[in-house]
């Protein structure tokens, strides 16, 4: 896949990205961005990025603010990121040395946020019913391995704190339908819930109507994202105050 770091095969992604939504000329402005991100050395961590679209992290940049309370499926360069801004930040992790790695990285850092983690593997499921990934109730992610596994604690883990609490939900984990459905609860008024992938349009599906009704849309590009060669798509909703 080396080929596709290739400065063409982002203009190749470019084009094909305005022929399907007419967004051209801001995903070629990060075009520096996206080259400095593919070199040897350079990851999320590293750079303390999240690994969402360059507009989605702009976007945060501007609208995170010290002090707010934030939750995350899948911790990484965005752990470091809202933690950077002065957030504080709650994490779900469910790969065990990832969640070690990410704790020592954490702590030998000096930010001004807080950062709570917590580990939470999946379970294996005894049953032989069927399961739909896509199904907000079935805890169950689309990864390969994890097919008899469910993600029902992971996912339900943001209940351990009250409705309406969080500034910032990112959804960027294991079983994201389900995630998403949790923690909507737990958003507050005005609050933002940001979803990364949602080129894979099953994401969003079982929550048409309620983000039609309850929140506006404030990002849904598909655009260039560092550390990958093709373009992806990360949603970012705002929970109406009505």
């Amino acid at each position: 896949m080396s080929w596709k770091k290739n400065i063409l095969f982002f203009y190749w992604q470019t084009a094909l990205g305005y022929l399907k939504t007419g967004y051209f000329h801001p995903a070629v402005k990060y075009r520096d961005k996206w080259a400095a991100s593919m070199k040897p050395g350079s990851n999320s961590v590293a750079d303390e990025r999240p690994w969402l679209t360059f507009p989605a992290t702009d976007f945060l940049e501007k609208h995170v603010m010290p002090g707010d309370k934030v939750f995350e499926y899948g911790g990484g360069g965005s752990t470091l990121f809202f933690c950077k801004k002065g957030a504080q930040v709650v994490t779900v992790e469910d790969n065990h040395e990832w969640f070690s790695i990410l704790t020592k990285t954490v702590q030998g850092k000096k930010y001004s946020g807080t950062w709570e983690g917590h580990f939470i593997p999946a379970e294996q499921v005894v049953n032989d019913i069927p399961r739909d990934h896509a199904n907000p109730d079935d805890f169950k992610s689309a990864s390969k391995g994890c097919e008899n596994m469910s993600f029902e604690r992971y996912a339900r883990a943001i209940h351990r704190f009250p409705e309406e609490y969080f500034d910032v939900v990112l959804v960027d984990g294991r079983a994201r339908p389900s995630c998403i459905r949790q923690a909507l609860p737990h958003l507050k008024k005005g609050g933002l819930l940001v979803i990364d992938n949602t080129e894979r349009s099953y994401y969003l599906t079982a929550f048409a109507d309620v983000m039609k009704n309850e929140f506006i849309t404030e990002l849904h590009l598909f655009a260039p994202s560092p550390y990958a060669p093709d373009f992806t798509r990360t949603t970012i909703l705002r929970k109406t105050t009505d």
